[in-house]
């Protein structure tokens, strides 16, 4: 779908603002509610030219998250993507776009490409691929928690790569304590973000 043929993005989050809490509960959604303010915030301060486009992703990108399996592999199916090796944790950031443009004609590459990977990362990250995964941190459960956020918040509105090294460390610790299996590409988010952050010390 081209561009023109769509509604301004602003439309579009306001359609969502009212669709999305229909697939998700409400804590979820709060969680989503400060991924997509994250995600615009850090759009404007890192130069991405559609800040409102940035929030539209972060209002989309859980849609999916508390859908049961067959709702993911059923889409995988129809739309003929193979998802071995991803682990379920991270089925939804690949369905969830299959999800809003089947169920709602919303197509856009770059969100497309920004929810897929803002779970296991990307290791050629578009600048809204490393603001969504960014965001996704800062908006986490876990992030409220912590003492440091505000700290955290600003030194990502510096340099974004310390809010995706910050997510990727703590996703690798998350998973090395549970002794669960770790995508390679959180590996390799972790080490590009971490390359970035000394490079620019």
């Amino acid at each position: 779908m081209n561009r023109q043929d769509q509604k301004s993005w602003v439309e579009w989050i306001t359609f969502f603002q009212e669709e999305v809490p229909k697939h998700v509960t409400e804590t979820r959604w709060e969680h989503i509610q400060r991924v997509a303010m994250y995600a615009e915030d850090l759009a404007i301060q890192h130069s991405y030219p559609e800040p409102k486009k940035a929030f539209l992703a972060g209002l989309c990108h859980d849609i999916t998250k508390q859908k049961k399996a067959d709702i993911h592999h059923e889409l995988f199916s129809s739309y003929g993507l193979n998802t071995d090796g991803i682990p379920f944790q991270a089925l939804h950031a690949y369905s969830a776009p299959l999800f809003i443009e089947k169920n709602y004609g919303l197509y856009d590459k770059e969100i497309a490409s920004a929810i897929q990977n803002h779970t296991l990362g990307n290791p050629n990250p578009s600048l809204l691929d490393q603001i969504l995964y960014a965001a996704d941190f800062l908006g986490s459960d876990y992030c409220q928690r912590q003492t440091e956020l505000s700290d955290w918040i600003q030194k990502t509105l510096e340099n974004l790569h310390f809010g995706i090294f910050m997510k990727a460390f703590q996703t690798i610790s998350f998973l090395m304590e549970k002794k669960e299996v770790i995508h390679p590409h959180t590996f390799l988010t972790y080490n590009g973000a971490l390359k970035s952050l000394k490079e620019n010390r």
